[in-house]
């Protein structure tokens, strides 16, 4: 007989909902998880790893480019299709481990499009309850409504591309418009980064941002700021694109990455009864909850930061809170991010007013690196009027590593003297904001 009682389910198998349901079986409660599509959500399927496996490779492009330099000949070239393969292998085992998993923890997986009424949860015909509902949904790339929209291409498409356009204009330079256009500019395609706005990074420190824009200029990228995209045709040789300022640009492809909807409007009764903030998420208390009783949101359906680690951490905290001894919400204000270009751009908190700042340029790029090479590598450390570690900003490489270190330092409530106290590794990046 098929178990249609629950102690929670959760609607959603990505990072979040995965976490959730995980943590919440292993902590002695029956749990169903309904997912439509495939486990591991954006971030496995459509976002982190497969870009990450894109980065990597243009990372490589980009030092067998300069490995001339340091007396290193290779006649070596890329093979698209083949990264691909190597992408959509590792992805695949990604699911296959997490579906593996579930069977071992005891979480019921059931495939298909939930419609939800309070605690009341409808798939393939079949009706669960459960004393929580957990809406782990996602979000799904805005689209652009212009002339010519069914040429568009999303982030959905471009990490599931088995060849790589030769031009390729992109709209929109949040993060992941600027990922784009600096993994396929390393790969050797011709970019265009439209923006509406008269910057890149519009939610990154502007020191951070202006200096990526420094090195996308350095890197051949064309950069169209405060002019959209108008409208896109197809011609005989590619796409037309004719911007909202009258230039026209021709490209092979066209990315919209314009921003992300959540995925909390095909839920059934449950999309007309919650209240939800400007952002198309769900607004969620300190438990998670929403307005609707026993429903709670957690990832890009909730209210929150749209970042996996916090998903991820969100998931298993409410779980605790649910079905175990409580739990505790990860501090937003301590949250790193991290943009993945080439060298990787990361902050946490705020260096304003920073009493350690500077630009510096790595062994390896001072010695190694090529005479015409880009800008130094820089590092901000902000300090409140007490010497207290407030933030950090960092374009480096290996950055997105290194804020987790300083991220902890920060929360842990540092002080310039115990920076100075730290005798690091040289030549190191360390020794740049220590006392090295």
């Amino acid at each position: 007989m098929t178990q249609t009682t629950f102690h929670s389910i959760v609607i959603g198998g990505g990072s979040g909902g995965l976490s959730f349901a995980r943590t919440a079986a292993g902590l002695g409660a029956k749990i169903l998880l309904v997912e439509k599509e495939d486990l591991g959500g954006t971030c496995v399927n459509r976002g982190c790893v497969p870009k990450k496996i894109l980065w990597s490779a243009g990372q490589m492009q980009r030092a067998l480019a300069a490995a001339h330099t340091t007396g290193i000949f290779s006649p070596a070239s890329m093979d698209f299709q083949t990264l691909a393969n190597r992408r959509d292998t590792h992805i695949a085992g990604i699911r296959d481990g997490f579906e593996a998993s579930l069977a071992e923890d005891g979480v019921t997986l059931v495939r298909g499009q939930a419609q939800v009424d309070g605690t009341c949860v409808r798939v393939n015909d079949t009706t669960y309850t459960a004393e929580h509902v957990v809406i782990a949904t996602g979000a799904r790339p805005t689209p652009l409504d212009i002339e010519g929209s069914e040429h568009l291409s999303d982030s959905r498409d471009v990490l599931s591309w088995t060849s790589r356009p030769a031009r390729i204009l992109i709209v929109g330079a949040g993060y992941i418009g600027c990922e784009f256009a600096a993994i396929f500019a390393a790969m050797g395609s011709d970019i265009t980064l439209v923006q509406d706005g008269t910057t890149i990074l519009d939610t990154f420190p502007p020191v951070l941002a202006q200096h990526v824009q420094d090195m996308f200029e350095h890197d051949g990228v064309t950069l169209h700021l405060g002019s959209g995209l108008a409208a896109v045709h197809r011609t005989d040789t590619g796409l037309r694109c004719t911007l909202a300022s009258g230039a026209q640009v021709e490209a092979d492809a066209v990315i919209a990455a314009v921003g992300r909807t959540p995925n909390i409007d095909t839920l059934g009764p449950l999309s007309d009864n919650l209240v939800c903030a400007d952002s198309g998420a769900a607004q969620v208390d300190d438990w998670l909850a929403t307005n609707v009783p026993g429903v709670h949101a957690l990832g890009d359906a909730a209210d929150r930061m749209p970042l996996t680690p916090v998903a991820t951490s969100d998931g298993r905290q409410l779980a605790h809170m649910l079905h175990g001894d409580g739990g505790a919400l990860i501090d937003l204000d301590n949250v790193t991010t991290t943009a993945f270009v080439y060298p990787p751009a990361a902050f946490v908190g705020t260096a304003d007013g920073s009493l350690r700042t500077d630009t510096f340029r790595t062994l390896s790029d001072s010695v190694l690196g090529p005479a015409d090479g880009p800008e130094p590598q820089i590092f901000r450390l902000g300090f409140d009027t007490g010497g207290t570690l407030t933030g950090a900003e960092i374009v480096a490489d290996h950055a997105e590593d290194l804020i987790a270190l300083l991220a902890s330092l920060r929360r842990s409530g540092a002080k310039v003297g115990d920076l100075d106290r730290i005798a690091p590794i040289h030549p190191s990046f360390v020794e740049e904001f220590t006392g090295g």
